[in-house]
């Protein structure tokens, strides 16, 4: 399902959770090349990095052709530069301003959502992902895309959730050993909402290969001893084992007991006795057994 996210492009809002020990910063790229591979007119909206630290190591010759907006230079606007994009700009006016008109498709990036929350209100930011993609000037593009990076380590449950809901797609990243397992929530045209867990891993272009079951690295999880400090002992032994398999249990008839009762005639009745092992049956003296 990555993939099928990745390549075509999806128009809506899509969010890539990660956290400090996974990052999702590689699939984000990947997502971003892709869109530059489909000729699509990229925005960057950064806001940790620098134009430079945001392409550090990556050798692609569509890179140059993106746009990035830079939020990290200057964000409160305190040397009244105009190319700084400022947090009071940070709507969909705002954005769109910047954007321009773009006659094919548009994908925003938004790098990232985690300074934004921590620096704006929940409810504004919330609006803005909710109109962002829907947007349409005159003259303007047809599909939307919206990418957006979300450290979820930085926030607590309830902004996560509400900011998840809005996303058309949520990609969580974590780590699973040699590669990375990617957990993805896509709501589609319909509104059925599917949920399908991928590993993969990210090559040196960026580019996501898909890893098997049997290319993981195994998991090495400590054996857990269920019956340490227990009152009693569940287990059997050998002698212990037999006797409870020779044994009879309790209410069982015997052979006459179901001779008789399929032969028993309708209105008569019967009292039917089966001994037991240590039942004392002699005839002669019943009541040897007692001390009179």
């Amino acid at each position: 399902m990555l993939q099928e996210l990745r390549d075509p492009g999806t128009p809506g809002l899509l969010i890539i959770t990660d956290s400090a020990l996974h990052s999702g910063r590689e699939i984000l790229l990947s997502f971003l090349l892709a869109a530059l591979r489909r000729a699509e007119s990229v925005h960057i909206f950064g806001f940790e990095w620098s134009r430079e630290e945001f392409l550090a190591g990556s050798r692609c010759e569509c890179f140059p052709s993106l746009t990035f907006h830079d939020g990290f230079s200057d964000p409160l606007n305190w040397r009244k530069s105009s190319q700084s994009f400022t947090l009071e700009e940070f709507s969909v006016k705002g954005i769109w301003q910047r954007v321009g008109s773009p006659t094919g498709a548009v994908t925003i990036i938004l790098d990232s959502l985690s300074w934004i929350l921590s620096r704006c209100p929940l409810a504004s930011v919330c609006h803005t992902l909710r109109d962002l993609p829907r947007h349409r000037t005159q003259d303007g593009p047809q599909d939307v895309h919206v990418l957006a990076l979300l450290h979820s380590d930085l926030h607590v449950p309830g902004v996560l959730q509400s900011v998840c809901l809005l996303a058309d797609s949520v990609i969580n990243v974590t780590d699973s050993g040699r590669s990375q397992k990617a957990t993805i929530v896509h709501r589609k045209k319909s509104g059925r909402v599917v949920t399908h867990v991928e590993h993969i891993r990210v090559c040196d272009d960026f580019s996501l290969e898909t890893v098997n079951e049997g290319e993981r690295e195994p998991e090495h999880r400590p054996k857990v001893d269920t019956t340490v400090n227990l009152t009693f002992n569940p287990r059997l032994s050998e002698s212990e084992r037999d006797l409870k398999e020779s044994s009879i249990l309790p209410y069982t008839f015997s052979d006459n007991k179901k001779l008789s009762l399929l032969q028993s005639a309708a209105g008569s009745a019967k009292i039917y006795y089966d001994p037991d092992p240590t039942d004392d049956l002699d005839d002669e003296d019943p009541d040897d057994d007692l001390d009179v």
